[in-house]
């Protein structure tokens, strides 16, 4: 009996993993993941996608260069109270 169970319970498992997800709606947002090597290509996707989102909303956007940080030692900052 018990095995039964268990074949039936693997035989249900297969068939609802088996069945097709769900498609997605057009106007439902997706998620992708956007790999670049260095500053130049980020600034090339950055510039392509805002170029996507000006040609279908309008209107003008800035880009900046990106900011980088810089390592300040604290023992070095000759701050004196």
């Amino acid at each position: 009996m018990k095995t039964i169970c268990l074949l039936l319970l693997f035989a249900l498992l297969a068939v609802v993993y088996a069945a097709p997800a769900p498609a997605a709606s057009p106007d439902e947002p997706t998620v992708n993941i956007l790999r670049y090597r260095n500053d130049q290509e980020l600034e090339n996707i950055q510039r392509a996608i805002i170029a996507q989102y000006e040609g279908q909303l309008g209107g003008t956007t800035q880009i900046h260069a990106p900011r980088t940080a810089n390592v300040v030692n604290p023992h070095t900052l000759g701050i004196h109270i």
